[in-house]
């Protein structure tokens, strides 16, 4: 965690100083309790006949009266002096520890950014957001109060032992005695204490996602009516957390009797010791005063040691978790000297590539295919056969295991991830939209985008149709993951988004699965212009979408099993014909037909062209 002092290293060094000053106050405080305690020691030890009037003595311009007038004010000034930095140091320490916080906190979200997605593959949403909020909150409790409370500590025994031993080096001596004894007990505590907090850290990952399950999924939860069912999973959750935070606090009653006895008996001990040698004048009664001052300093410092190694082993555990995600290797490397990606038409090849997301257990193998720059090329296969993962490979999402991908002749392992990434658009088969304006969700690939050109993409996805009717059309803001849209109003704008980005590859996984028949046809017609000069990728589920592409892959079990344009598929026996055929005798006896019938019936030209086309 100290490699992010360095960005605070100077609100480390002024909170250093302010504590410093503070410790230093204190104990000279503390020093000046003596001198007064003397004086008035020394009136009393007078003979009665000899001690004068109270306002008398206390007006005097010398002697004991003037003495005590002096320690006194001496006293008051060390007291302002040590409110003043008790003031500072309270406000230095959280500056520090927020200033702290805050790189760590942008460090994780832009790892989270940047880490690769097989990272996130390993970990629950709720797992990350759990790490990047309560982890976080622990490691700043434990630079904000534990942390400081070390150096204070460290400060003020440092002081006092250097005052204690101008009095008497052996009583300095003795009051080193305890450390031993109470570094042991915060040892035995800390070995008994880290795995609970292990175990309470990952009871905290389970209820956070098992909370964020439930709320994405909530119209789940209520369409089967199973409310009572995550109620009781939740507070299942729960009653595990709270089980392991009660072992906790048990260690922690268990042990603050320990140390409080330790400090106490080292109290006591020390008391004696001074009277003995005020009893053989080697110290003055005001060094009692003093001692009992010092040592309540430290004893009410010592009640924090088990606090202390509490939120120690803590943050021990949070901050592991915390830089399991700093220290994450990135699956997407980039060469130190990698350079952008060269101009080109976005010509593709596959050469030899295989790949897996766990060891022994391939999703593609073999695929060797080249596609011309300006090729229209449909991925077609069974659900799981590998189609979006031979996607996701071109944009580096993942890298090959075995084999090798080229963009216009340069392998993307070689130049820019960014680079590669501007050169790629996709429409994904899971539309996701921000909590923010429509405007802003189509330009989210290009913020400079004009007005104009995000119309332009809106009209050519047909997305302009609702937009319009929208309250606020492009500025309407929507709801979570566009919760206030149906699925096909959310395809829409994705794909006005990939328009916009203006890409020489575009991927689109099953884009048009979400919309009507009809509302199909007029976006293919729109995105025709878009595709011509660009290649495109259609993981198609429709054989009518499929059927346009110049050319056909048929992917099965990983493997490629045939490829060709529709026609010819269509002519050989295989998985395409069957599906196509499939999908050919339900539209003339089902939905399709009465589409169709009801499209004719129109009687428009523009819907014959369409019925045609289809």
């Amino acid at each position: 965690m100290f490699a992010f002092v360095a960005p605070v290293k100077g609100h480390v060094a002024i909170t250093l100083i302010v504590f410093a000053i503070y410790a230093v106050a204190e104990v000279i405080t503390l020093r000046l309790l003596a001198p007064p305690v003397n004086v008035v020691q020394h009136l009393v030890a007078r003979n009665p006949e000899e001690r004068p009037h109270f306002w008398a003595w206390i007006r005097a311009a010398d002697g004991s009266g003037a003495a005590l007038r002096t320690a006194l004010l001496w006293l008051m000034a060390a007291k302002i002096v040590s409110f003043i930095f008790f003031y500072l140091r309270s406000v230095a320490a959280n500056w520090q520890s927020m200033s702290m916080v805050f790189y760590m906190r942008a460090a994780v979200y832009d790892r989270l950014q940047r880490v690769g997605f097989s990272f996130h593959d390993q970990h629950s949403t709720g797992q990350l957001i759990n790490r990047a909020l309560n982890d976080l909150q622990a490691v700043r409790q434990f630079v904000n109060v534990t942390m400081h409370n070390c150096v204070d500590i460290g400060f003020f025994v440092i002081g006092s032992v250097i005052m204690l031993y101008q009095r008497s080096p052996s009583l300095a001596l003795w009051a080193l005695v305890p450390v031993p004894f109470w570094f042991l007990a915060v040892r035995k505590l800390a070995l008994l204490s880290q795995p609970i907090y292990e175990r309470q850290v990952k009871a905290s990952d389970h209820m956070v996602g098992l909370l964020t399950e439930t709320i994405a999924g909530v119209h789940v939860v209520r369409a089967f009516a199973t409310e009572d069912l995550e109620k009781r999973k939740f507070k299942d959750s729960c009653d595990i957390l709270l089980k392991h935070q009660l072992d906790g606090v048990a260690l922690r009653v268990l042990m603050n009797p320990l140390i409080r006895g330790i400090a106490v008996g080292a109290h006591v001990a020390l008391y004696a010791l001074v009277a003995i040698l005020v009893q053989q004048n080697k110290l003055d009664s005001g060094d009692l005063v003093t001692l009992g001052g010092v040592m309540a300093g430290i004893l009410g410092r010592v009640q924090q040691i088990n606090t202390i190694s509490d939120a120690y082993q803590q943050a021990v555990v949070s901050s592991g978790r915390l830089f399991e995600i700093l220290d994450s290797p990135d699956t997407t490397p980039q060469l130190p000297d990698a350079e952008p990606l060269r101009p080109g038409g976005g010509a593709v090849t596959f050469s030899h590539v295989s790949f897996s997301y766990q060891p022994g257990q391939p999703i593609l193998n073999d695929i060797s295919f080249s596609v011309p720059a300006g090729s229209v090329v449909a991925l077609v296969g069974p659900t799981g056969s590998g189609k979006t993962t031979l996607a996701n490979l071109l944009a580096r999402f993942y890298d090959p295991d075995l084999g090798k991908i080229e963009i216009d002749g340069q392998d993307p392992r070689d130049v820019t991830v960014k680079s590669v990434r501007e050169a790629i658009g996709y429409v994904f088969q899971e539309t996701y939209l921000f909590s923010d304006s429509i405007a802003r969700n189509i330009a989210y690939g290009d913020q400079d985008a004009s007005p104009d050109m995000i119309r332009e993409a809106a009209r050519i996805a047909r997305a302009d149709e609702f937009i319009e009717r929208l309250p606020r059309k492009y500025n309407n803001l929507i709801g979570e993951y566009g919760a206030s849209l149906s699925g096909g109003q959310k395809q829409r704008l994705a794909i006005a988004r990939a328009v916009l980005h203006n890409p020489r590859i575009l991927v689109m996984d099953d884009a048009l699965a979400a919309v009507d028949p009809e509302t199909e046809s007029h976006i293919r017609r729109g995105l025709e212009r878009i595709m011509a000069g660009r290649t495109v990728f259609l993981i198609a589920s429709r054989i009518s979408t499929a059927r346009r592409a110049n050319l056909i892959i048929v992917i099965e079990n990983g493997a490629i099993t045939q490829s060709g344009t529709h026609d010819e598929l269509m002519n050989v026996n295989g998985y395409y014909r069957d599906v196509a055929s499939c999908q050919f005798a339900t539209e003339g006896a089902g939905q399709g037909k009465s589409h169709m019938d009801r499209m004719v019936r129109r009687g428009t030209r523009g819907s014959q062209r369409l019925v045609d086309d289809e």
